[in-house]
């Protein structure tokens, strides 16, 4: 394996492409980022204060197909310990990411599971209760095994601000709500229906000079049946509006007034916009809250608010999807189960 200082080299060369993935670093960010779970990034390869960390290998990636975030995360974070990496992209494949990965040391791409891959000494699993469940089973029981499951991301707006409806689009919108950072829900204290009128504005605006990825027939089929659930229940007295893209799937915002549980909803774009409870708790928000990834909050000094129901991420509208370098992705420290410590005395 190479040297930290030609790791960070070969990371620095690439840097164009995966500052897109996993935020924006510089040499100098990178060292730092390990000082801060190692204490010291020198501990990689020399024995600092008596204590010297040594990379687990090799680590199994099992990654998902909704965006490649997971694969050039997990990856990035394992090439730079000088962990050896085996990684189970799905069969579709995921074009960006084997692409920069080819060309790593100790890096091995695969579409199918390899009867050898049983007994790593890690195993970072994305997906959903079904994939993790697989996993546990058949990986051998010495395995190191974290996994990252699915998760949800809402909006909490205490107050409007210059520019808040194009960022919460972002939020909600980039890379096809398929993300665990995407926002599905979001939280309004003040009027509700001026709010979705102004947010439907801004999701319209967003496809006019923004791309995102293409819903299969699946997605596209899951939002026009929830349209059409709610269109009936709305007719029928239930107190809700809709608003969606015209003649397409783009987009949907369903306001409802009944409820203040936080549910994923059908993605594909579909955002629930509700009042803002009196108190931020399980008991108002239900159990969904437990599988909060990030809370963007507007305004962000507002933060205080929301400690009642402690996300392990809060940023502001137009930042959901840029967690950077030195998040703590489910609340969990990003390089400690892929290291093993090593003291003296």
């Amino acid at each position: 394996m190479k040297t930290l200082t030609e790791r960070i080299h070969d990371l620095m060369q690439k840097r164009e492409i995966l500052e897109k993935w996993v935020g924006q670093f510089d040499e100098c960010a990178l060292r730092k980022c390990l000082d801060r779970e190692l204490g010291d990034h020198r501990r990689l390869e020399a024995w600092i204060d008596g204590s010297k960390v040594t990379p687990r290998n090799p680590v199994l990636h099992i990654v998902s197909g909704n965006t490649a975030h997971a694969a050039f995360q997990s990856v990035f974070r394992a090439y730079l310990l000088g962990c050896e990496s085996w990684v189970k992209i799905p069969s579709q494949g995921l074009a960006e990411f084997e692409a920069w990965a080819k060309d790593l040391d100790h890096v091995e791409i695969r579409h199918e599971l390899a009867e050898t891959w049983r007994s790593p000494e890690v195993a970072v699993v994305f997906g959903n209760e079904e994939t993790q469940s697989f996993f546990r089973q058949w990986l051998s029981p010495d395995t190191r095994f974290i996994p990252h499951g699915p998760k949800l991301s809402a909006a909490f707006v205490f107050e409007e601000r210059e520019g808040i409806y194009r960022d919460l689009a972002e939020d909600v919108l980039r890379y096809g709500q398929r993300g665990c950072l995407s926002v599905r829900a979001i939280y309004v204290a003040g009027d509700q229906e001026s709010f979705c009128h102004k947010l439907a504005e801004a999701l319209d605006a967003f496809f006019e000079k923004e791309t995102t990825l293409p819903k299969d027939l699946s997605e596209a089929g899951a939002v026009r049946n929830a349209r059409e659930l709610f269109r009936f229940q709305i007719v029928n007295g239930w107190k809700g509006k809709l608003w969606e893209s015209e003649g397409n799937t783009d987009w949907t915002i369903l306001s409802r007034e009944d409820s203040t549980l936080l549910t994923p909803g059908p993605g594909g774009g579909f955002v629930t916009v509700m009042p803002m409870p009196k108190e931020l708790s399980e008991e108002s928000l239900g159990t969904e809250i437990r599988f909060l990834s990030t809370a963007v909050l507007e305004p962000l000094h507002e933060k205080e608010k929301l400690e009642s129901i402690a996300p392990s991420r809060i940023c502001a509208a137009g930042r959901g999807q840029e967690p950077g370098l030195f998040w703590h992705p489910d609340g969990e420290m990003a390089f400690a189960g892929l290291v093993r410590w090593r003291d003296l005395g």
